[in-house]
C-alpha cells in the first residue's frame, strides 16, 4: 500500500490505522458506525485533523489527527456525516439503528476548531434517516446544513448559524423545506466549489442549491440505465459524480441477477456509463480519476478498476460465508452473517478489498493480489476501510 489505511471491523469493535506493511500505526476501540463511515477532512483542518467517524457504542465522533485520536460526543446512531469546505464544521445526522422505524430526529453539529475540543450542539428535525450536506449559498457564502428525509421525500436548508446559536437541550430548529420528487432518497454528493447539492432518489439525482438564503430545486438528472444509484461520490479533483446503479429484479434474494452499471457525471450533467456485470456491488470508490468497486457473484468475486476509460478486472479470493442466492446478501449463512467486502483506492492503480468473515485484507495491483494481511478480527459483513489520502484542499465533504 502507497498510504495509510483506517480499517475497522464495526462487528468486533475495533479499528486500526495501518502502514503499508499492514501493521498498525494507531488502534483502539470502537464501534464504528458503518453506514456514516468515514469522513475525510481537507488539508487545514483544525488540529491537524485528517479523518472522522463516529461511534455507535460510546455516542462520540472520533477525531484522527496527526497525534493519534480524540472524541466529541455525539447523537447516536449516526446515519450520516458531513463537513463544510475548511473541515471545521462536522455535522451527524441520526438514524434509525437496530429499529425497524426511525425514532431519531437528533443532528449534531461539532466545531473543530474548539481548543477544548468538546463543543457539540445537538438539534431536533425531522425522524428518518437524513442524509447531509454543508454548502454556502451561492449568492452570499452563508453556510447551510442541507438535510435529505425520506417518506415524505423532502429537502431542507438551515443556516449553520441557526443550529449553532441554539443552545443546550436538543431544541427544535427547521429550516426552509422543498418537496423531491422521490420518497426513497439514498445517496448524496455535494460540490462546495459551486454550492450545489445533488441528491440520489428513485426518480434520478436531485439537484438544489441555496440562493439568497432560499432553497432551490434545479433540473433532475434521470438515470441513464434502467434502475437507480443507492450511492454517490463526487471526485473533486476530475469534478465527477459516481454512483453505481442497480437495476433487475427488485426480490433481494435474486440479488445474484441484480444488473450494475458505473456512471460518471460531469458537473453539467454529461454522463459516461460502464455495464459491470450481475451480481452484487457495494460502495465504489473513487481517487483522482480512477473508480474502484468490487462485484460478488456466486460464479466468482471480482475486483474493477476504470482508470480514466481503461477497465481492469482481477479476481478475488472467494469468500466462506458469502452470500447465497435465494437468500438475500443481509441474511446469516450458517449462523454467520452474510458477508461482503469493503474497498479502499489506495494507489493510482492498486486497491485494498477485505475478505468478509475471513479476517484477511488484500492488496491488488496490476499484477493481481500483491499481498493479503491478516487482521486479527473476523470483519464481519466486510468491515470499513477508508484510504487516508495527504490532506488537499478540496474533499468529497461526505462520509463515506
Amino acid at each position: 500500500m502507497d498510504i495509510p489505511l483506517l480499517l475497522a471491523d464495526h462487528r468486533a469493535g475495533s479499528w486500526s490505522v495501518l502502514d503499508g506493511t499492514g501493521s498498525p500505526l494507531v488502534s483502539g476501540a470502537a464501534t464504528l458506525a458503518e453506514h456514516a463511515g468515514v469522513l475525510r477532512l481537507p488539508a487545514g483542518a483544525p488540529g491537524g485533523a485528517r479523518a472522522v467517524f463516529a461511534d455507535d457504542a460510546l455516542g462520540t465522533l472520533v477525531v484522527l489527527d496527526d497525534a493519534g485520536a480524540r472524541r466529541v460526543p455525539v447523537a447516536i446512531p449516526a446515519e450520516h456525516l458531513a463537513c463544510d469546505a475548511s473541515g471545521r464544521y462536522v455535522v451527524a445526522t441520526t438514524g434509525m439503528g437496530a429499529s425497524w422505524e426511525p425514532w431519531s430526529d437528533l443532528v449534531t453539529v461539532v466545531d473543530l476548531a474548539d481548543p477544548d475540543g468538546t463543543t457539540a450542539v445537538r438539534v431536533r428535525v425531522r425522524t428518518g434517516e437524513p442524509g447531509v450536506a454543508v454548502v454556502p449559498d451561492t449568492a452570499t457564502g452563508e453556510l447551510f446544513v442541507v438535510l435529505r428525509h425520506r417518506q415524505p421525500g423532502e429537502a431542507e436548508a438551515i443556516p449553520l448559524s441557526t443550529i449553532l446559536a441554539a443552545g443546550p437541550h436538543c431544541p427544535a430548529v427547521r429550516g426552509e423545506t422543498v418537496p423531491l420528487t422521490g420518497d426513497l432518497g439514498h445517496g448524496d454528493a455535494a460540490d462546495q466549489r459551486t454550492g450545489m447539492v445533488h441528491l440520489a432518489t428513485e426518480a434520478g439525482i436531485e439537484r438544489l442549491r441555496v440562493r439568497g438564503g432560499h432553497l432551490e430545486r434545479l433540473e433532475t438528472w434521470p438515470w441513464p440505465v434502467p434502475g437507480r444509484a443507492y450511492f454517490l461520490r463526487l471526485d473533486p479533483a476530475e469534478g465527477v459524480i459516481v454512483g453505481s446503479l442497480r437495476g433487475g429484479a427488485p426480490d433481494p434474494t435474486r440479488w445474484h441477477t441484480w444488473t450494475n452499471h458505473v456512471a460518471r457525471w460531469s458537473l453539467d450533467g454529461d454522463v459516461d456509463v460502464t455495464a459491470t456485470g450481475e451480481g452484487l456491488v457495494f460502495r465504489p470508490d473513487v481517487h483522482r480519476g480512477t473508480v474502484g468497486w468490487s462485484v460478488v457473484h456466486p460464479d466468482g468475486d471480482r475486483l474493477v478498476l476504470l482508470d480514466h476509460g481503461r477497465l481492469r478486472e482481477t479476481p478475488l479470493p472467494s469468500m466462506s460465508a458469502a452470500p447465497r442466492p435465494g437468500a438475500t446478501p443481509w441474511d446469516t449463512v450458517d449462523g454467520r452473517s452474510a458477508q461482503r467486502r469493503a474497498l479502499a483506492l489506495v494507489g493510482p492503480d492498486r486497491a485494498a478489498v477485505t475478505r468478509g468473515g475471513d479476517g484477511e485484507l488484500h492488496v491488488v495491483g496490476p499484477g493481481g493480489v500483491e499481498a493479503t494481511f491478516r487482521t486479527g478480527t473476523p470483519l464481519d459483513e466486510g468491515g470499513h476501510l477508508a484510504a487516508l489520502h495527504p490532506p488537499v484542499g478540496h474533499v468529497d465533504g461526505v462520509g463515506r
